[in-house]
Order: C-alpha cells, then structure tokens, then sequence
C-alpha cells in the first residue's frame, strides 16, 4: 500500500493538483472528513444550557456546583432580580422549508484533468467509486448542479454573475450583490476627519459584535446601523437587528465612539479614479443601478463547491448539506458524471467482480499461446493466480534472483510491454491480472 504510483516517480506535471491515488481497503478505511456543509451553522436547535460549560481535563464531571455550600438569599429577592432584569428577546428564526430542487455534483474540471493526467502516467487501474469519494471530499474537487424539479416548471432561483451564489428569494440575492461585490466596483480608503462636536448622553451599541454604532441623535447613526446590518448581519430583516441595539451611558464609550468618529470611509470608483470620492450612501445609491445585471434568474445552476460551502440561503444549503452527506458516503451522483467524463476522455472502464474500474489502457486479451514461451510463462502464471504482485512474479519465476538486481529488472521487462499493450492490468495497488471475458467500453 506503501508503494509510489508510478505517476508520482515518473512524472511532474506544474498542472497537477496531487491527489492520493494509494487507497486502502474498504473495511479499512477512516471516516469521512470534514463536513463540507456543517450543520451547526444551520441547526435550528439550540445547545443546552450544561453542555456550555467546558469540560474538566481528568474526563470526570464537574460536582463543584453541588458540593458548593449555598448562602440563604432574602425571601423576594429572586423575584426582584428577575423583575429588575432587563427581557432577552430571541430572533424568531424561519422555519427550513423543503425546496422543489434537484441537488447533484459534477467533477471540477482542473482537478479531473489532474486526475486523468496522473492515471495516464501511472498504468494503472483505479476503482471508479474511489477516484469519486476522493474528489467529492476534496472541497475544491467538485461543482453543485441545482435543478428545480420537472414537476415544478415555474419555480426559478437567482444566481450571481460575479461569483456563481444562489438563493431562492430575489431580496436575498440582491443583499448578497450589495454586500459581496460592491468592492468589485469601489475602492475603500479611510481619512482622518475633526471628531463629532456636541453633547452626547449615551452611546447605541450592538449587543452582538461590541460594535459602537454612535448616539441615536448624531446623524450618522442610520447609515451606521445600515452599514453593520448589512455588511455582518444581511440574514436579518433591519427591523430584526435594531432588536439587538442597546443604548449604554457611559461617557468613556462616548469619548471611544468620538475618536472611532474621526476616521471617515470613503468610496472611490475603480473604473474612474479621478472622480470625486463619495461616502457610504451614495455609493449605494449608484452601485444599486449595477445590481440588476449582475443576477439572473434560473432553473439550473451549476457553481463550484466552495461558493457552496459559503451561502446564505438556509434552505438551499440544508438541500445540498443532506445530499452531500449521502454522496460522503457512496459517491453515486458524482460517479455517474466522471463515468461520462472518462470516455469523453479515452479512458476505459470495465469491471471487475463488482467493482468498477477506469484505466487509460484497453483491456485486451490474448491467449497465452499465440506468445513467445517468456510471456506464455507469466500470462499463465497470472491467470492461475490472479493478484499476485511483481514481487511474487518474480519469487515464483526467477526464485534465485536477487530482486534489486539489473537481472531481475530484465527478467521483467515483459511484464512491461504486456501492461502497455493491455494483455495483464496491473492495479492501484500493484496487484496483476490478466483481462477474461467480456470487456466494458
């Protein structure tokens, strides 16, 4: 298992995204990986309120709390504090609702001709399903095909130009073009400016990030909380953020916001660098004219993995996160479109046992004795055992040769040619065999 493929001795390709090619058994193998669609960034269930607390190092649970001797507190005294404490509103989140969609995966193109360059360079077969799990967990292995259903011909989503995103809801992909590409069009620059004169009480806040937003009477608080809501929290409606502003009076917080104050951000226009620089709202203003050409709307969509991974429509990730972790599994969607993929690209499959395989060279029997008595010796051998390795050919066939000598090189200098020509297949993991029966194009 240990052994190189010859791919990684013989060639270097600066195009090759090297992938490992050495798989192991399938009783053998470790659990999948990193979970390219996590579900805690979408569960709707809430942790506990024990299981915040972390751990203790000795694996024991933590007994402090009840060993811990408790003071008599006042009769009322809980009812005050309760009284007196401030009520925390909780978002009410939306409901994941099933969308009429298709979800499947396509190889990426860049890494499946890596792929086929390094199984042409190393001569070898390699099983179809394997080859399939390896991309679809390599987070950048793979493309998300989305479809609305047959049975639903109406139903549309909207994907961007720029970057491939989609979501179900127009609002929602415009929020996404006015948060994520209006860089694409203005250039940031921050300037010191006088800090804001007057007398300021108190100071809003967000209770979310810490971030000081300025007092409700200074004129730059509307475009503030604008410019948090959507640049950090664009999954809520603005009327559900401004739940999460506080009003502190502290004048250490207002003297902190006055300084944060000088530092002004301007929008210049990358297309027109000599134009006037403009601030955050008219920026928005006029990069809100660009914003209906750089979405579409769709009934297909196809957009690479790691967009995917980084969505924002709930509902549209839950449907690839479930369907993604069945493919983790049993990479059937994905072996399908590489199977296509293969003989568009001179590869061949065939199958062994149950087992699909692909190799760039066509299987193609003989009979051992239409050959010279040196190969008739080895296609025999092979036949009667089938997987065996180079090392075992060699023990068998030439038993006192020393395997690191030039004459056991030559002694299988055969085997080569019968490889090349297609007559024995040598596996991934250096197994030999020679091709029977029906051949699968």
């Amino acid at each position: 298992m240990e052994e190189k493929t010859h791919a990684q001795e013989e060639h270097k390709d600066p195009r090759d995204v090297i992938l490992d090619l050495n798989f192991v058994p399938q009783w053998a193998r470790k659990p999948p990986g990193e979970n390219h669609y996590s579900k805690k960034e979408y569960s709707d269930e809430r942790p506990r309120r024990d299981d915040r607390r972390p751990p203790r190092r000795d694996g024991r649970r933590d007994e402090r709390r009840d060993d811990r001797p408790r003071r008599p507190r006042p009769e009322g005294e809980g009812r005050r504090e309760r009284e007196e404490r401030p009520e925390r509103r909780r978002e009410p989140r939306e409901q994941l609702k099933e969308l009429p969609i298709t979800v499947s995966f396509l190889p990426e193109q860049k890494r499946l001709a890596s792929l086929v360059r390094q199984i042409h360079h190393s001569r070898r077969a390699y099983p179809l399903m394997d080859l399939a799990s390896l991309l679809i967990h390599d987070s950048e292995g793979y493309l998300v095909k989305i479809e609305g259903n047959k049975a639903t011909p109406d139903f549309e989503m909207f994907q961007c130009k720029k970057c491939r995103a989609v979501a179900e809801r127009e609002e929602m992909m415009v929020q996404h073009v006015k948060s994520k590409h209006m860089a694409d069009y203005y250039e940031k620059e921050e300037v010191e400016t006088e800090p804001p004169a007057g007398s300021f009480p108190g100071v809003a806040r967000c209770r979310k990030t810490g971030i000081l937003l300025g007092p409700p009477n200074h004129h730059s608080y509307s475009e503030k909380v604008s410019e948090v809501h959507e640049s950090r929290f664009a999954h809520l409606s603005l009327e559900e953020y401004k739940r999460n502003i506080e009003i502190v009076k502290d004048e250490e917080l207002v003297e902190q916001w006055k300084e944060e104050s000088r530092k002004k951000t301007i929008y210049k226009l990358k297309s027109d660098p000599e134009a006037e620089p403009v601030d955050l709202k008219k920026a928005e203003v006029d990069f809100s004219k660009e914003i209906p050409g750089l979405y579409e709307a769709t009934h297909r969509a196809v957009l690479p993995a790691k967009v995917a991974q980084g969505l924002e429509d709930r509902n549209i990730v839950h449907a690839i996160r479930r369907v993604w972790g069945k493919e983790s599994r049993f990479a059937l969607t994905m072996s399908f479109s590489m199977r296509a993929a293969f003989r568009h690209m001179h590869l061949y499959l065939f199958k062994a046992g149950k087992i699909n395989f692909v190799t760039h060279i066509k299987p193609n029997p003989v009979k051992p004795e239409d050959t010279i008595p040196s190969i008739a010796e080895v296609l025999m051998f092979l036949k009667e055992h089938p997987g065996s390795t180079r090392q075992h050919l060699l023990e068998v066939l030439h038993p006192s040769l020393d395997p690191a000598s030039k004459e056991a090189k030559d002694a299988l200098q055969p085997l080569g040619w019968l490889i090349e020509r297609g007559h024995i297949i040598e596996f991934f993991n250096g197994t030999l065999s020679v091709p029977l029966g029906r051949r699968r194009r």
